[in-house]
């Protein structure tokens, strides 16, 4: 009982996200769905697809998908830069599909072999988002 207690409590205290996001990895081999948290394996040299859906799950939102923040190791992800480890190769453009959904297409070469991290962040007062995406280039 007192689990059960604890779990409604962080539960409610807890945060949660006012956006769903879902990922999808394409690469030569085929793909993959992406899970936050979760490291992904990618292979140095090769070139990936991210399709990314997101769902607003509130009504009303004030914050525009471009809005939407991606983090490459803590850095800004920058279209073409040769120094950050994966190099962004696509312009990140939403597409409206509906009134509270939005689909984006990233491309991305992997540069440099080591576990690196994609922060998504949307922030906003209803809850926003944040997701990490994890790839293990090796």
């Amino acid at each position: 009982m007192a689990a059960l207690m604890v779990l409604m409590i962080l539960g409610v205290a807890a945060p949660a996200s006012a956006c769903i996001f879902t990922y999808t990895l394409v690469g030569q081999s085929g793909s993959v769905s992406l899970t936050p948290d979760t490291p992904t394996p990618v292979a140095v040299g090769q070139t990936y697809r991210i399709d990314i859906a997101m769902r607003e799950d509130h009504g009303n939102c004030r914050i525009e998908p471009e809005d939407t923040l991606f983090l490459l190791d803590e850095a800004r992800w920058r279209l073409n830069r040769e120094t950050q480890p994966m190099v962004l190769l696509s312009e990140i453009v939403w597409e409206p599909v509906g009134t509270t959904r939005y689909t984006t297409t990233i491309e991305f070469r992997v540069g440099q072999p080591g576990l690196w991290t994609v922060d998504v962040i949307r922030e906003c007062t209803r809850g926003g988002y944040r997701g990490a995406l994890l790839f293990d280039a090796g």
